[in-house]
């Protein structure tokens, strides 16, 4: 399992950026999860609603984990967040 610390650059996901970031996931077959450890909150990067529910604000940490087969180019969606 890959995991990558990522500051949220702007407040949310907008519908065009969850849609690009779950496009892009769907390309590999790792599990993908941003996950919000203050509230406890996992959501698959695969999924536009998911990605659309997390309340993030600017400035706050996640993480970005990455597990399966291809998890070393996987993890590369981090730089899409940064």
């Amino acid at each position: 399992m890959k995991a990558l610390k990522i500051t949220m650059q702007t407040d949310g996901f907008p519908v065009l950026f969850a849609k690009q970031l779950s496009h892009s996931a769907a390309a590999y077959t790792s599990e993908i999860r941003i996950i919000w450890e203050e509230r406890n909150i996992i959501s698959d990067v695969k999924s536009i609603l998911g990605l659309m529910a997390l309340e993030v604000k600017k400035g706050m940490i996640l993480t970005l984990t990455v597990d399966g087969p291809d998890e070393e180019l996987a993890i590369e969606l981090g730089k899409l967040l940064e």
